[in-house]
């Protein structure tokens, strides 16, 4: 507080005696024990993106080096080994927790896709004149986000694209053009190595991809007349019809290109 000194009638002084300025800075033990464990968390994840980082990249070198290697495939198909992703995704989710396994199967397809593309991006068209959203969104999870991807008018053209080796088409069926009956005739040099849509698929993948290298699963058949009632012995389950060709199927190991009209298979 201010003192006041009266020394005359006429002399008045008065002194003010500032208090001392401290500045004050929270002490560590002002830090809550939550937001210490929080610091040390995120402390620890960016640990682990450093390591997930170097490891990345060091498979996407060595991704590169497989495209050269005696193993990969040649001449006129693409590089794809769908049989070789099925053997990686299917040992990922085997060595991952019940509740991780959907979160790593999305991860390891955009790994496998970026792998891909050190040896050339895929290039996919699709064609999907129903649900084309539908369409395309099971194509990117398929081929990850680095696949050159674009949407078509045309299945026939897109068709005549793949079988030149350019990339691979997803093509809706049991829609206005039965595309896959020429499976069988001007485009066998093509082979299906995939499927979208659920349990009964809705759309094939299709390119020149090597016969060795198709995934394991259900084979895909195209014959004409042939249904699941054919008495021909082999169980199929019907995915279109058009002019007495059957777009079909089957749980029965088929070699591709054989009597039964196998074009492909499905893992």
């Amino acid at each position: 507080m201010p003192s006041i000194e009266i020394e005359s009638p006429f002399t008045v002084s008065i002194s003010c005696t500032k208090p001392a300025l401290q500045q004050v800075w929270p002490a560590a033990t002002d830090i809550s024990p939550e937001h210490m464990a929080l610091a040390a968390l995120r402390h620890e994840i960016d640990q682990i993106d450093d390591d997930l980082l170097a490891l990345f990249e060091r498979r996407l070198a060595i991704a590169a080096r497989v495209g050269q290697a005696k193993d990969a495939p040649a001449g006129p198909h693409v590089k794809l080994r769908p049989d070789r992703e099925q053997a990686v995704l299917a040992r990922m989710l085997d060595r991952a927790r019940p509740d991780n396994r959907e979160a790593v199967g999305s991860l390891w397809r955009q790994i496998v896709g970026w792998g891909l593309a050190r040896q050339g991006r895929i290039k996919v068209q699709v064609w999907s004149p129903v649900e084309p959203t539908r369409a395309f969104d099971g194509a990117r999870l398929r081929f990850g986000a680095a696949a050159d991807m674009r949407a078509v008018r045309d299945p026939q053209a897109a068709l005549a694209w793949a079988a030149e080796g350019h990339g691979v088409a997803v093509l809706a069926v049991n829609a206005d053009d039965a595309w896959w009956t020429g499976l069988r005739r001007e485009w066998s040099m093509l082979s299906v190595f995939d499927g979208f849509g659920g349990e009964t698929p809705t759309a094939l993948a299709v390119g020149r991809i090597d016969p060795a290298a198709l995934p394991t699963g259900r084979r895909v058949i195209v014959d004409a007349g042939g249904d699941a009632g054919d008495g021909g012995g082999i169980r199929r389950r019907g995915l279109a019809t058009h002019h007495g060709w059957t777009l079909s199927l089957t749980d029965a190991n088929l070699p591709v290109g054989g009597d039964e009209g196998c074009v492909g298979a499905i893992g």
